[in-house]
C-alpha cells in the first residue's frame, strides 16, 4: 500500500473538524489528488483438473530421454487414478518458423523447447529441482534426471493427498524447489556453455557434460571452481586439451576441456585417494626396469586351454611392480603372476606391488586379481588399485548385463593391509616410482552415449612412460573409443610399444574399424604386444584392423602372448630379446 500524500492528510483533517461542528463537507481543493490504496491481485488456483475436465495438456520433449518419458507417463497415470480424468500427453514438436502459444494451459515436464522450461532453470543450482507457474505454464524441471524424478514424486504425493473425483488444483503461488543432489550445488555455474546432461559416473560420481565452450571459457570456469572454495591439486595440458583436479575437505572436482569437440566434462565425487604428485614420488633405485607379457594359453585343468585375457607386468627401479589386468579367475593365472614376482623381486619374501591397474570389468581381465588377492593378498603388499568402472546405475539404464566389477574389486581390496583404490580420470598423470602413467581415456569420455551392448568401450586406455620409452595400453577398447582418443591426441599417441586392442578381435559391433586403424597409425609403434593365444592369433591376422597393424611401416616386431613369458629389459632395442617374436 502506498503512503498517503500530505495534502490528502490535511484534507481529511479538515473533514474531521467540520464534521465535529455539524457543518457540511466542503469541496476539496482542485490541487489535491486523492490516492486509492493498491491491493494485490488475488492468487488464482491452478486448476489442472476441474469439474471432470483436464484444463492442462502435459508436454514433454520430442527427444526426451527414457526417464523423462516414463516419469511423464507416471504423472498422468496418477492424475487419472485419483481424479478419474486423464490429461492429454503431447510433445514440444513445432513446425519450423512457428512459436508455442503462450496462452495455452500446459504442464511442461523436463527440458522442452519452450522458453518457460529454460526460464525455470535460470539461476537454479545444478542439484536442485523446481515446480513453478510461469505465465500459463506449470513447469516441472531440473538439471538432472534424479532431481527431476524428485520433483515429479513430490507432485504425485500431493495428488494422492489432495485430488478428488474430477478435481485437482494447486495454489496459484506454487513453488516447489529443493536440492536432490546437494553435491552438485558445489559445482559452479558454467557461463557461456550449454549443460547437456548430468550422468551417474563411476563410484558415487556425477558427470556434468557442457557443450559449445572453448579454452577461454574453460579457464574462467576453473577460476569459478576455486572461488567456490576448492583448491587446485594438479593440472595437465595436452595438445590443446586441459585437465584440472580441485579439492576441498569433502569433495574432488575433476574438470576436462576436450578441444576436438569443444566440450567440457566436469566430475564431482566424494574425496578419496588422489594421484601421487611428482614432488611426492620418492624411491630408491635397486634394479633396472623390465617389462613382461605373461601368456595365458595353457591347459589349466580348470576348463580353459586357450587364451583370451591379458597380463602385463612392469618391474620398477625400486624392485616393486605394476600389474595390468592379469587374466582369468583361476589359480594357475594367479600363481603365474606370483612366480614372476618371486623370480625378480629383490626380496622374494617381501613383494611390493606399487599399483594394479584393471582396464575394465570383464572376467578375463580382472578375474586373476580376485584369485591372487584371495590366495596371496595376506602375504603381499599392494599399495594401489587403479580402475574406472561404469556405474551400476548407468549399466542398468543401458540394459547392460556385463560389468559390475567395482564391487568385486573393492571387496578384495580388503585382502591387503594398506591398499587404496584410485578412480582414474582422463588427463591424470600418476607418478609411480620411475613410471609415469597418463590416463588418456575412460568411459567418462564416452557417456552418455549408449554402449550399444559393446561393453569393451568402458576400457581404460593409458600410456606408461618408463626408461625413456612409452607403452600405449588399449585394453579391449573398440572403434568408438579409439576414434575419440585419436581425435583428442593425434600425434601425441606416438609410442614405442602398442597393445593390439581387444586381442585383435573385431574392434566393435559396427563394420567400420577406421578409429582403431587411426589409433595404430598415430601410435606408429615399432613393437606390438598381442595378448592372445597362438591358436586364436592365426584366426585374426587377416582381420582388417589386424592387417593394418601388421602392415604399418612403423611395425618392426610382434610378440604374441600364447603360452610364452615375454620379458624385455628396458630400454629395449627391437630384435634383441632372443625370444619368440615376429620380426619384419
Amino acid at each position: 500500500m502506498k503512503h498517503l500524500s500530505l495534502a490528502l492528510l490535511i484534507f481529511l483533517l479538515v473533514i474531521t473538524l467540520v464534521s465535529c461542528t455539524g457543518t457540511s463537507t466542503p469541496t476539496p481543493p482542485a490541487d489535491v489528488t486523492t490516492e486509492v490504496p493498491e491491493t494485490e491481485a488475488p492468487i488464482v488456483p491452478i486448476d489442472l483438473i476441474k469439474d471432470g475436465v483436464a484444463n492442462y495438456t502435459v508436454i514433454r520433449g520430442e527427444e526426451a530421454d527414457s526417464n523423462t518419458v516414463q516419469k511423464t507417463t507416471l504423472l498422468v497415470q496418477n492424475l487419472a487414478k485419483y481424479t478419474g480424468v486423464s490429461p492429454m500427453i503431447s510433445t514440444d514438436w513445432i513446425r519450423k518458423g512457428e512459436e508455442h502459444d503462450p496462452n495455452t494451459l500446459e504442464i511442461l515436464v523436463g527440458n522442452t523447447n519452450y522458453k518457460e522450461s529454460a526460464e525455470a532453470l535460470d539461476g537454479l543450482p545444478y542439484g536442485n529441482y523446481v515446480v513453478k507457474k510461469i505465465g500459463n505454464k506449470l513447469v516441472i524441471n531440473a538439471w538432472s534426471s534424479k532431481a527431476l524424478n524428485r520433483a515429479i514424486t513430490l507432485l504425485i504425493t500431493d495428488i494422492m493427498a489432495n485430488a478428488t473425483e474430477g478435481n485437482y488444483s494447486l495454489p496459484g503461488d506454487t513453488l516447489l524447489t529443493g536440492a536432490e543432489q546437494e553435491e552438485l550445488n558445489l559445482v559452479p555455474y558454467y557461463a557461456g556453455a550449454q549443460l547437456e546432461t548430468i550422468f551417474p559416473s563411476g563410484n558415487k560420481n556425477q558427470l556434468l557434460l557442457f557443450s559449445d565452450t572453448d579454452m577461454a571459457e574453460f579457464n574462467t570456469y576453473l577460476d569459478e571452481i576455486e572461488k567456490n572454495g576448492f583448491t587446485l591439486y594438479t593440472d595437465n595440458e595436452v595438445v590443446g586439451n586441459k585437465f584440472a583436479t580441485f579439492i576441498n575437505e569433502a569433495y574432488v572436482i575433476t574438470a576436462g576441456f576436450y578441444k576436438h569437440n569443444n566440450e567440457a566434462r566436469v566430475i564431482i565425487e566424494p574425496r578419496k585417494t588422489l594421484p601421487i604428485l611428482a614432488e611426492d614420488n620418492k624411491y630408491e633405485k635397486v634394479t633396472e626396469p623390465k617389462f613382461a607379457m605373461l601368456g595365458l594359453e595353457y591347459d589349466s585343468g580348470e576348463g580353459y586351454n586357450s587364451q583370451n585375457g591379458q597380463c602385463f607386468v612392469w618391474q620398477l627401479s625400486d624392485g616393486s611392480f605394476i600389474v595390468v589386468d592379469g587374466g582369468f579367475n583361476r589359480s594357475v593365472d594367479a600363481r603365474q603372476i606370483l612366480k614372476f614376482m618371486q623370480e625378480n623381486a629383490p626380496d622374494p619374501k617381501n613383494i611390493n606391488i606399487a599399483a594394479w591397474i584393471i582396464t575394465h570389468a570383464h572376467g578375463d581381465h580382472y578375474g586373476a586379481f580376485l584369485n591372487f588377492s584371495a590366495n596371496f593378498g595376506a602375504h603381499i603388499n599392494l599399495e594401489l588399485i587403479i580402475a574406472n568402472f561404469l556405474s551400476d546405475e548407468a549399466r542398468e539404464a543401458d540394459n547392460m548385463a556385463e560389468g559390475g566389477g567395482y564391487v568385486y574389486v573393492t571387496q578384495h581390496e580388503k585382502s591387503y593391509k594398506n591398499c587404496q583404490y584410485l578412480e582414474a580420470h582422463v588427463g591424470q598423470k600418476l607418478h609411480i616410482r620411475d613410471a609415469e602413467i597418463e590416463i588418456l581415456y575412460t568411459i567418462e569420455s564416452y557417456v552418455p552415449r549408449s554402449l550399444d551392448n559393446y561393453f569393451n568401450t568402458t576400457s581404460l586406455v593409458f600410456t606408461v612412460d618408463i626408461a625413456g620409452q612409452r607403452f600405449l595400453v588399449t585394453g579391449d577398447a573398440g572403434n568408438d573409443a579409439s576414434a575419440i582418443i585419436s581425435a583428442m591426441y593425434g600425434d601425441y599417441l606416438k609410442s614405442d610399444y602398442v597393445q593390439a586392442a581387444h586381442h585383435g578381435y573385431q574392434a566393435g559391433l559396427h563394420s567400420t574399424v577406421s578409429g582403431i586403424k587411426q589409433l595404430y597409425t598415430l601410435a606408429a609403434a615399432p613393437v606390438v604386444l598381442w595378448p592372445v593365444g597362438e591358436k586364436d592369433f592365426v584366426t585374426m591376422v587377416n582381420r582388417p584392423q589386424s592387417l593394418h597393424l601388421q602392415n604399418l611401416p612403423s611395425t618392426k616386431e610382434i610378440f604374441v602372448a600364447g603360452a610364452n613369458k615375454i620379458t624385455l629389459n628396458l630400454p629395449y632395442t627391437v630384435g634383441t630379446s632372443g625370444q619368440k617374436s615376429i620380426l619384419k
